[in-house]
């Protein structure tokens, strides 16, 4: 069900081709049994646009569902102008004014001329129900007998329309907000959460568990990797640093980018002693990754101040702990954890 309700959204130019294509071949076959020809090569000629249109859409492009829309305005006129009676080729028209501002992603101007074609093709329509107007009676059709199927099924149709281009609103909201919400709570070159999420979510998980550990990461020497090779090639190294805590951490543990070539790593639940063991085996990744950057390949190590405690209400008292051992380790030697500074 997820998979179908993702192609809808991803697939929605093409969704809404087929279903043009679909209505009006069933309209050809039912207006070719019951002999109204002239309705029936209308179907068919908006079948034949509506296979060219499938076979060019681009995705991405709007085009062709902007070419759809002026194609259901026209047909919905030409169709009633072709009846004798009312068969409610007006709902077309009149649903487009509301779908078309969901359904294409194009200018405003562009939408507005669109919406007011559909509104003066709602007018023309409900002025030939009102007087009778029949343009050519020689060709005209008297389906009586199936206006009440006929009214039922392009009332269907349009409610459908309406209804699915509405469920395409409200997964276009909750991606936007989804978007929104990971924007606020990422960095948006790493992809690590930031400080702003760090001091909400330790708030909950203070609630839950009591001993944690917390790591202070720094690059070493990245001032120097941004003068040797650029900007571009730190940003790189920064995002190959962060795919290794992605790797090397578990799902209930929290790395942050606190700030320029500063993380924190914040593991509950975990002592200090298990929490180095795990620190070794990631800083060993560290030391053997190779970062390709045009026709180089950068190395890099990180230094690592780590803290303990049982009491997360003191998760400040901690991060300046391990900010205090990070410091020393970065003063001694760099490329190592320091855990404790010796006296």
């Amino acid at each position: 069900m997820g998979k179908l309700l993702e192609f809808l959204v991803n697939k929605k130019n093409k969704v809404f081709l087929v279903t043009c294509l679909y209505v009006h071949v069933t309209s050809l076959l039912f207006y070719a049994y019951y002999d109204a020809p002239y309705l029936a090569i209308t179907n068919a000629i908006s079948s034949l646009m509506y296979v060219i249109l499938l076979i060019t859409d681009k995705a991405g492009s709007d085009r062709n569902i902007m070419i759809a829309f002026i194609e259901i305005i026209f047909f919905s006129v030409t169709c009633e102008m072709l009846t004798v009676g009312t068969y409610g080729f007006i709902f077309y028209p009149l649903g487009m004014v509301a779908v078309i501002f969901h359904l294409v992603s194009t200018t405003k101007a562009k939408r507005a001329l669109l919406q007011l074609l559909a509104i003066i093709g709602t007018f023309v329509i409900y002025g030939v129900n009102i007087t009778g107007f029949i343009p050519i009676k020689s060709i005209a059709n008297d389906l009586s007998e199936f206006q009440a199927f006929i009214v039922a099924s392009n009332l269907v149709v349009t409610v459908s329309t309406m209804v699915y281009v509405s469920f395409l609103y409200m997964a276009e909201q909750e991606k936007n907000k989804a978007l929104l919400e990971y924007n606020i709570n990422h960095d948006q070159l790493t992809g690590l959460y930031n400080r702003r999420f760090f001091y909400t979510a330790i708030e909950t998980i203070r609630k839950s568990t009591r001993l944690f550990s917390l790591a202070m990461v720094d690059l070493d020497n990245f001032k120097r990797i941004n003068d040797t090779y650029g900007h571009e090639c730190g940003d790189e190294v920064l995002k190959a640093l962060s795919e290794i805590f992605t790797e090397s951490l578990d799902e209930n543990d929290i790395a942050v980018r606190w700030g320029g070539e500063e993380f924190i790593l914040f593991m509950p639940g975990i002592d200090e002693k298990e929490a180095e063991g795990r620190l070794e085996h990631m800083l060993e990744k560290i030391r053997v990754c190779e970062v390709k950057f045009e026709d180089k390949t950068v190395t890099f190590t990180a230094t690592i101040g780590l803290a303990s405690c049982d009491d997360p209400h003191k998760y400040e008292q901690v991060i300046n702990e391990a900010d205090q051992n990070l410091y020393y380790g970065k003063n001694n030697g760099k490329n190592r954890i320091v855990t404790h500074i010796p006296k």
